[in-house]
């Protein structure tokens, strides 16, 4: 027969199972919960990079078809008057400017150009511009499936923006150390920022010229 003390015994080595039990059942939870999170956010991320690179490019592409439509129109090289709208009032590209370009697909205006009025690429001036109701830098994507600025009630908002910034373009004397511009010449900086799970922004440079007078 058992004592009390057996008995008593026994039971506390059933609570300390059971609580052992639930310890590595959680750990063991925990564990696949993070596996599971950590491939998830690797998928978002992913995703983010191949839009952000596709997006960026086109956006690059686009300011230089809008160079080559001015060559062919005898247009100056850099005038934006093809894709600016009605509200602007600068004729060529300006230099230390934040512009958005995209297709413009409901107007004969195949390019659209905006500059950002009061605009720079930290991360405080990118939310707080995403978060309006008429965002000038947020993405959308239309009935087609393609990604437009124009975003109307039948669009779907997403959770991109993106943007570029013109810059002059300038090289270094290397005997002198002194800074020399390039004539005719700008360095175009695209960003794509993803308001997700988290913020990311990333950015692609390149230079355009007019190369035919270079």
């Amino acid at each position: 027969m058992q004592t009390p003390l057996c008995r008593i015994n026994q039971k506390w080595f059933t609570v300390l199972e059971l609580m052992v039990g639930i310890l590595i059942f959680t750990l063991g939870f925990l564990g696949a919960y993070l596996l599971v999170n950590s491939a998830n956010n690797t998928a978002i991320r992913s995703k983010d990079e191949i839009i952000a690179a596709n997006i960026m490019r086109e956006q690059i592409e686009l300011l230089k078809n809008l160079r080559d439509t001015n060559w062919i129109q005898f247009r100056s090289w850099d005038s934006i008057d093809l894709a600016k709208p009605l509200t602007e009032i600068d004729t060529v590209l300006q230099p230390n400017t934040f512009y958005t370009i995209g297709n413009n697909f409901s107007l004969n205006k195949k390019i659209y150009l905006k500059k950002l009025i009061n605009f720079s690429n930290n991360k405080e001036a990118i939310v707080s511009e995403f978060q309006k109701t008429n965002s000038s830098i947020r993405l959308c994507i239309d009935t087609l499936g393609r990604y437009t600025y124009n975003c109307t009630q039948t669009d779907q908002k997403t959770n991109y923006a993106s943007f570029l910034q013109i810059e002059p373009l300038v090289t270094k004397n290397t005997l002198t150390n002194t800074l020399i511009s390039v004539e005719k010449s700008y360095k175009v900086t695209v960003f794509f920022a993803s308001l997700n799970k988290w913020y990311y922004l990333t950015s692609m440079s390149t230079i355009i010229t007019d190369w035919k007078t270079q």
